[in-house]
């Protein structure tokens, strides 16, 4: 079986686990990654000298992990926020900038995402982002992600990569947010596949040792 089978193979069995979890297990897994994402948020601010900090990140859909409270606490700090706009014909994202849900409206496969009316950030700004919030189906800690396989954030991730040897800049972080059950001893990777930095799972944060592979 080749890797694209493998991938797709476990991405119907770890959609199905998800499905099946108990909402309330689902909620309270949320809300414990997400108090640990925002205590390393609150720490990058810290060693930043306090400067209010950049967020893109994904707007949860389904049984996926509820990302409400991270950018919550972001909004409440003055941060700037930003969400994806699918172009499914294109098979790219626009980032836009949120201030509130009111921005936010039914996308892609009824996907909640900004409204046109918020400000775009063009992918030259994107070296600007503090922290990239990665979703996905299963990973591992040396940052393997299975995604949704539309390739979305792999092709994002690929821009962010040029305009960082463009403009020397270092940013983003990718970070991926987990319930339980999503973590693997490992996940099968193709050349080109996002590796995500840090993983924020109930148990707590796991710095991925292979972070910066083959992104």
């Amino acid at each position: 079986m080749d890797v694209c089978n493998v991938k797709n193979a476990l991405r119907v069995q770890q959609r199905e686990a998800r499905d099946s979890m108990d909402p309330l297990t689902r909620q309270k897994a949320s809300a414990v990654a997400c108090r640990h994402a925002i205590e390393a948020w609150e720490q990058l601010r810290i060693d930043r000298n306090g400067d209010k900090l950049t967020l893109f990140s994904y707007l949860s859909f389904g049984s996926e992990i509820s990302t409400t409270p991270l950018i919550e606490h972001c909004w409440s700090q003055g941060d700037r926020v930003l969400a994806p706009r699918v172009d499914s014909v294109s098979r790219t994202m626009e980032l836009r900038e949120m201030d509130e849900y009111g921005n936010m409206v039914p996308g892609v496969w009824n996907i909640p995402e900004p409204a046109l009316t918020c400000k775009e950030w063009l992918p030259e700004m994107w070296t600007g982002i503090d922290w990239v919030v990665v979703p996905g189906l299963a990973f591992d800690r040396h940052g393997g992600r299975i995604g949704y396989g539309g390739g979305y954030y792999d092709r994002f991730t690929a821009q962010v990569e040029a305009e960082k040897r463009n403009n020397g800049s270092v940013g983003p972080l990718y970070v991926s947010l987990l319930l339980p059950g999503q973590l693997l001893a490992q996940v099968p990777m193709e050349p080109g596949d996002l590796r995500v930095d840090v993983l924020f799972t109930p148990e707590g944060r796991f710095d991925c040792d292979h972070g910066k592979i083959d992104k």
